[in-house]
């Protein structure tokens, strides 16, 4: 959807943010320069039917004092024209920074993203935590207020966001959780990992297998939502015999036997190659 070149700013009534771009802006803030108070930065993603999906981030260097501020808007430029050539449906949607306050630099930073998306949206994220320790997040458009034929400017209007990620994402956030409080070095055993997902898993269809008798017992009230969403997970596996699923398994291991074997011989002729040229 190219919405570049747009003049009339599209309505945006909700932002969905991917947990990678917390994760990029969390980085850049722990990255900064010592006299940087706050880190800035540009949002990437697409915008559909009134919902912003933010996928991608960067950070964009500014220098910001009490008289002015200046920030990197050809770099900015660069980076998002060379995330484009990566993915041909992401585009700039906004811009990120870090803490919850608003000032007067923010207008004049929002206008330079509204020159790329007519509807930017300002995400704004409490990297320094609150009472709580909590990370504060927060997402705003501008809407235009003042006279007509006279003195106008915007106003900072907070919009809805869900933080939302693929399975993949919810998978590594729950291992990452797992080591909260965790002083010890986290094992990568890959064959561990899966015997802990498959009891999650089992766990998961026992608490299902649980709810499903007690609705036909009748000690719960039947719910048409879950009913409809129990059935969508139903028809979403394959009904696959137990000796294709082997042979799956069996071509996938010999797959990732093939690579490591090739990856050793990569890493052995490098090796080699090192060795003779000091020789020689």
């Amino acid at each position: 959807m190219a919405v570049e070149g747009r003049t009339v700013a599209p309505p945006v009534r909700k932002v969905i943010i991917h947990p990678v771009v917390l994760f990029n802006i969390v980085d850049s803030y722990e990255r900064r320069n010592d006299n940087c108070k706050r880190v800035i930065g540009t949002l990437m993603g697409r915008y559909d039917k009134g919902i912003i999906h933010v996928t991608e981030s960067f950070a964009v260097p500014h220098q910001e004092t009490d008289e002015e501020v200046c920030m990197g808007m050809d770099y900015a430029m660069r980076i998002s024209e060379m995330q484009k050539k990566v993915n041909t449906n992401m585009y700039t949607v906004g811009w990120y920074s870090s803490g919850i306050q608003i000032n007067d630099y923010s207008n004049l930073i929002h206008s330079f993203y509204k020159i790329q998306f007519p509807s930017p949206i300002h995400l704004t994220l409490d990297t320094a935590l609150n009472k709580e320790q909590k990370m504060k997040i927060n997402t705003h458009i501008t809407l235009p207020i003042g006279v007509k034929n006279g003195t106008e400017g915007c106003i900072f209007t907070p919009v809805p966001h869900e933080i939302k990620g693929s399975e993949a994402d919810q998978v590594c956030l729950k291992f990452f959780q797992g080591l909260k409080g965790n002083k010890k070095t986290p094992n990568f055993n890959d064959p561990e990992q899966i015997v802990q997902s498959c009891d999650d898993m089992t766990s998961q269809i026992n608490v299902i297998l649980g709810y499903v008798k007690q609705v036909l017992s009748g000690e719960v009230a039947v719910d048409k939502e879950v009913g409809r969403q129990l059935m969508e997970v139903v028809q979403a596996i394959p009904n696959l015999e137990s000796d294709t699923i082997t042979n799956m398994l069996n071509s996938h291991m010999q797959d990732l036997l093939a690579v490591e074997y090739l990856t050793y011989l990569t890493r052995q002729q490098l090796a080699i190659g090192a060795r003779i040229n000091q020789i020689l």
